[in-house]
């Protein structure tokens, strides 16, 4: 008893169906993910329409030399040769399709000669041979010459009413097209042949003759709508064409796919030397037909076609137009999309603008230099103009730049307007952003500032003094004035006044207000580059 919980335990896990523990069973293989781009799905498009296009056209001229002539004989092209302008067709539904014959002729003009090698085919429409159990109705091993039971899927043509199994058997058999064709040109036979039109492979794999295969095919029953046995279908090759290996039978058992085909009947002899050495010639020719296969009954067509042929088969421009249609769609899509790409490319690039923009046409001025974000400060005593630079650090990240200011000497005479711009990536903001203006910074941008100051100057302590080691060498200091009476030229101007003082050196902390200047143009329909860390820096210096 104390080995059963073991046992059980193994028995689960026979009896698991989880998957090994591999790569494959699991799903670890490496795989490849492409990444469709626009540089990757272009040329794609590109080659594709480039390949495809001439592929097509070098189809459709191929197809297009392929010479074919048609002739439905069905009924008013088949008129019966015992009189009484009655067709074959009729003839036959008379007889209630009992295995009446009819004889009809029919001339035909081949308009230019058929060189080459030349086919001859019967034609089906409105024939459904891809029926379920038709294409099942048919026992391979009595095709391949085994002896009998034969297979129930013959049903209803499996044996004969005297019990005897039916040779061969199925309906596809039964339904054989037996119509005999025959032509002559200028009352000259054309040499045909039915040898060589089946697969060889279906001949020498698939159908077999029995052991004995004249006593065999004598005391079977033959199908109900065959005139002959499977042994006298073709006598004159010697017995090679004969029995379950006869071509014509070969060929007729592999079904078609669609409702309207055509069969291989006959080859033309190049054999032979003579008239038709060459092919058919231009001219005229006389179809006889033995007409024994009813159609009219199910709304069905029966068509005679002489056909040369490709080094692509026959004749079917469908391929070419195929190729053709795909070409010219992907060209199409590659135009379209190229322009999109492009139009979208451009649309959302910076443009290229010089980096140097004047402010202002009177002699004060501000220059702008992206490459140190620095500010020149242009004067007429441009002479006596020094800089420092003063490095501002700060617990918000957005301030840890280096800023340059550029200032007077102490002098009252000396007044001139200067803006600070700082950013991380200054160049690349103005170029994309060159066509919007500091105009937009007015009274509500002022007080916008002077409220994210305090919330700054809370947060800090501004109780405690910021110790700058630059701020003892400076032997005066200047205080940018942002009074109500700048407000109005900042707003003008974009320009803030700086004013000299005499009074001590600098004590107190630096405010810094930063301004998100965003893009409101609207002469442009394109997206722009937001604004990001572009902001005006104003230094406050109070005296202690």
């Amino acid at each position: 008893m104390s080995n059963q919980p073991a046992t059980e335990d193994n028995h689960d896990e026979q009896k698991s169906k989880k998957p090994a523990d591999t790569a494959f069973k699991q799903q670890r293989l490496p795989a490849w993910q492409p990444i469709i781009t626009a540089d990757t799905a272009l040329p794609v498009f590109l080659i594709i329409g480039l390949l495809f296009i001439p592929i097509g056209i070098v189809l459709v001229v191929t197809s297009e030399r392929v010479l074919e002539y048609d002739l439905d004989y069905t009924d008013t092209n088949c008129i019966s040769s015992t009189g009484g302008n009655v067709t074959c067709a009729d003839v036959l539904r008379s007889n209630n399709f009992t295995g009446a014959s009819c004889n009809c002729t029919k001339t035909i003009t081949l308009e230019q000669s058929y060189t080459g090698e030349v086919y001859f085919y019967y034609g089906l429409i409105n024939y459904y041979q891809n029926h379920r159990r038709y294409v099942k109705s048919r026992d391979d091993n009595q095709l391949l010459g085994k002896a009998p039971p034969v297979s129930a899927d013959c049903q209803p043509f499996q044996t004969s009413a005297n019990g005897t199994a039916y040779t061969p058997c199925g309906a596809i058999a039964n339904s054989k097209f037996n119509d005999t064709l025959t032509l002559s040109f200028n009352g000259t036979s054309v040499p045909l042949t039915n040898i060589g039109i089946a697969w060889t492979t279906d001949k020498a794999v698939k159908f077999q003759n029995p052991a004995n295969p004249t006593t065999y095919f004598t005391n079977a029953s033959r199908p109900p709508n065959w005139q002959k046995t499977p042994w006298d279908l073709d006598t004159s090759n010697n017995n090679t064409n004969n029995g379950y290996q006869n071509e014509d039978f070969i060929v007729w058992m592999r079904t078609a796919a669609m409702p309207t085909f055509r069969k291989l009947y006959r080859k033309l002899n190049l054999t032979n030397a003579g008239t038709f050495q060459n092919g058919l010639p231009a001219g005229n020719y006389v179809l006889t037909v033995q007409y024994n296969y009813p159609v009219t009954s199910f709304s069905g067509r029966k068509q005679f076609i002489i056909s040369t042929t490709s080094w692509m088969g026959g004749k079917n421009p469908f391929l070419g137009w195929a190729y053709i249609a795909v070409g010219i769609i992907c060209m199409i899509a590659f135009v379209i999309f190229f322009a999109l790409h492009k139009t979208w490319k451009i649309s959302s690039s910076p443009e290229i603008s010089p980096i140097v923009e004047n402010l202002s046409e009177e002699s004060d001025n501000v220059t702008l230099l992206s490459s140190s974000s620095s500010v020149l400060v242009d004067t007429q005593q441009s002479n006596n103009l020094s800089s420092d630079s003063i490095d501002i650090s700060s617990d918000d990240k957005s301030f840890n730049d280096q800023t340059s200011v550029g200032y007077l000497p102490n002098t009252d005479s000396s007044n001139s307007t200067m803006v600070i711009v700082t950013s991380p990536s200054f160049t690349s903001d103005l170029l994309s952003e060159q066509n919007d203006s500091i105009d937009q910074l007015n009274s509500s941008s002022l007080s916008f500032l002077q409220t994210k100051q305090r919330r700054i100057d809370h947060r800090r302590n501004k109780s405690e003094p910021i110790k700058s080691a630059s701020t003892e060498d400076l032997a005066s200091s200047t205080i940018l004035d942002l009074s109500s009476n700048n407000e109005s030229s900042i707003g003008k101007k974009s320009s803030v006044k700086l004013t000299p003082n005499n009074s001590s050196p600098l004590t107190t902390s630096k405010q810094i207000t930063l301004e998100k200047v965003s893009s409101q143009s609207s002469t442009t329909s394109r997206k722009k580059k937001p604004w990001y860390n572009v902001s005006i820096i104003s230094y406050y210096f109070f005296i202690g």
